[in-house]
């Protein structure tokens, strides 16, 4: 039963990081990709992102189990198309997030009895870790002891991040320039 909280508060955890990381990513030196049909492509949407703040809070939203409020945090796909030739590129925020969802959909699949494993978990996994690694959040956390028999060693702080501000690029911000980039392309609109 321990191990089962442990998974749940690790998942909680992700996904809280995981809110922030993808507004977080650190500001790179533009580079370009060639693209083998017309030229350089950047690699960053073409949008200078504003600041936000985003207070840690669990609980209210985003269940383990609610995959309409999971399906919610993408535009329907995405992606983008940039350049002349219209390429289509995945916006790393949204990839991030639906590695999340995968690894959420594998864990209620497998703690529901499913014995089948997930190569895709297992992938987006490794992509959470190296996304939360470059988002480098230095946000501190104040740690709390947790005592048990009346003892509270220092070694058993913990920090959950519950209330805690961290400094955000607005997310708000790059999903309406995703979802206005997709309507200028005609994506989702009914032939």
């Amino acid at each position: 039963m321990s191990t089962l909280f442990f998974v749940i508060g690790l998942l909680l955890s992700i996904s809280a990081t995981l809110n922030v990381f993808a507004i977080f990513r650190l500001q790179q030196i533009s580079k370009t990709y060639a693209s083998p049909y017309n030229g350089p492509l950047p690699s960053e949407l073409p949008l200078t992102v504003n600041s936000a703040t985003l207070e840690f809070v669990f609980g209210k939203h985003y269940n383990i189990t609610n995959n309409a409020e999971w399906a919610a945090l993408f535009p329907p796909h995405g992606r983008v198309r940039l350049g002349a030739a219209q390429e289509e590129f995945d916006v790393g925020m949204y990839t991030d997030l639906q590695c999340l969802d995968t690894i959420r959909a594998a864990y209620v699949s497998m703690r529901d009895g499913a014995r089948v494993p997930s190569p895709a978990a297992e992938a987006c996994l490794s992509h959470v870790r190296q996304a939360i690694l470059c988002t480098a959040d230095i946000t501190l956390e104040p740690a709390h002891l947790v005592c048990k028999d009346g003892e509270c060693p220092l070694s058993s702080a913990v920090a959950s991040g519950q209330f805690v501000d961290h400094k955000c690029r607005d997310w708000v911000q790059v999903r309406q320039y995703v979802e206005e980039n997709q309507a200028s392309w005609g994506f989702g609109v009914e032939e």
